[in-house]
């Protein structure tokens, strides 16, 4: 009860009281009594739960791994001391209660953080952003609203979140929920509303698209790719096709200005990197071993697997060859959060097969999109400017698990009671012949 009490009063608050950002100075940022009634999902003063209420009981529930409607009423009921039936909770989920908390989530990504990315690599860009997209399973009955892979076990379900996080703030910039069919060349034109001039985005070879790195071209932004096998290269003065194969022959790095594509014409760089061979000959048995019909195994192909090649419009005097290299890597740190969600987070695990609807898939989805922006980033972003005073290395997946196990005390007490033993259970263990995964990656792009 005091805890709903305390959100309501920050509400009002001009200023933070304290430098460390709880998820209370959250919540009554987004205002989120004021908008539940602009939006008619509470029409009166709410006399068992708020919709405060629902959210925080609901990323309770979920890590304890075991999902019911009960179970929810009695979270709720912990935190306001008032009874409610499981039927009570069910009903509240409503397609006006998926729209608030998909509101609720875009209002959150507004929010500004300092600087959390500090590098030299990145100086030259006003933001950067990595784009990637993850999915998982979801009950079988959602396969005709949310299709997955073609199976011969039959229909089965797969939801896919499109996720953008902008790594010099800190904070994701975009979320998008999608099925797994809705493949993510179809996604790639989505971000270029968000660019400005100045900006640089990072994507894999999923969102390769020439109309789409014209188009960012012609916004002044920059971007960062894998180059894709088969798109023809062009000579920049004759306009003859290149063999790239010819072209790369006994030598260890290219970095050369093309036209890429037969329509597009499309004048970029393209640079490639020899691989050690260890790593080319795991790379080429890998793909030899595959064995889909979509799959080229022609000998040229092969050959190029050799090498790691890239596309940007970033200038030469900006990034030379081996800070493209350097600047992609920097890509794991989305795929990380993935994982993290995933795993630590038991955000796969935490939709029930029982009363389930696509309205309530979303909500679930959103609701646990919220606590990665609102409680799991903001943490985590903290002991970040702790690890540049104290030199501490924070694992991201241990925070995950920590916040997961310890969510009702991290509710009830506040975050600044907790921090020291956050800081102590979530750090890289120190080593002396290897270096963690945070480390190898502030090293990369230093």
């Amino acid at each position: 009860m005091y805890f709903c009490q305390k959100l309501q009063l920050m509400q009002k608050a001009h200023t933070q009281s304290s430098s460390i950002i709880k998820i209370k100075q959250k919540l009554g940022y987004l205002k989120v009594h004021s908008l539940a009634k602009k939006n008619k999902v509470t029409r009166r003063a709410n006399r068992k739960c708020s919709v405060v209420d629902i959210l925080l009981s609901y990323w309770i529930l979920i890590s304890r791994n075991k999902f019911s409607y009960d179970s929810w009423a009695i979270q709720i009921s912990n935190l306001t001391g008032k009874t409610i039936s499981g039927q009570a909770v069910w009903k509240r989920i409503t397609p006006k209660m998926v729209c608030f908390i998909k509101l609720l989530l875009e209002k959150s990504l507004k929010q500004k953080y300092a600087s959390f990315m500090d590098s030299e690599l990145f100086k030259s860009f006003e933001n950067v952003y990595l784009q990637d997209a993850t999915h998982f399973s979801i009950p079988r009955i959602l396969s005709k609203s949310f299709p997955g892979s073609f199976s011969k076990y039959g229909d089965i379900a797969t939801a896919k979140i499109q996720a953008v996080f902008n790594l010099k703030c800190g904070n994701f910039s975009n979320f998008t929920l999608n099925s797994y069919r809705d493949n993510d060349q179809k996604d790639s034109p989505r971000i270029v509303k968000q660019l400005k001039e100045g900006d640089l985005l990072i994507r894999d070879l999923g969102y390769f698209v020439l109309s789409v790195f014209k188009t960012i071209t012609k916004k002044k932004a920059y971007f960062l790719s894998r180059f894709k096998f088969n798109v023809n290269v062009y000579d920049l003065k004759s306009g003859d096709k290149i063999d790239l194969n010819k072209l790369l022959k006994n030598k260890k790095r290219l970095d050369l200005e093309v036209y890429l594509g037969a329509n597009e014409k499309f004048k970029c760089r393209l640079i490639a990197m020899a691989l050690p061979e260890q790593k080319a000959s795991q790379r080429i048995r890998k793909e030899k071993n595959n064995r889909s019909k979509k799959t080229n195994h022609s000998k040229s192909y092969l050959q190029l697997l050799k090498y790691s090649i890239y596309i940007t419009n970033v200038p030469k005097q900006v990034w030379k060859p081996k800070d493209v290299l350097q600047a992609y890597k920097s890509r794991w740190y989305i795929e990380i959060l993935f994982k993290s969600w995933k795993s630590n987070l038991n955000m796969k695990n935490n939709i029930p097969d029982r009363y389930i609807s696509v309205q309530r898939v979303e909500f679930y989805i959103y609701a646990s999109l919220l606590m990665v922006t609102l409680l799991v980033m903001p943490i985590f972003i903290l002991l970040e400017y702790q690890r540049k005073k104290k030199k501490l290395a924070i694992s991201i997946l241990k925070l995950c698990e920590y916040i997961n196990q310890n969510i009702a005390l991290i509710i009830n007490m506040g975050i600044n009671k907790i921090i020291e033993q956050i800081e102590y259970y979530c750090c890289y263990e120190s080593r002396r012949n290897r270096i963690n995964a945070i480390e190898t990656m502030y090293i990369t792009i230093s």
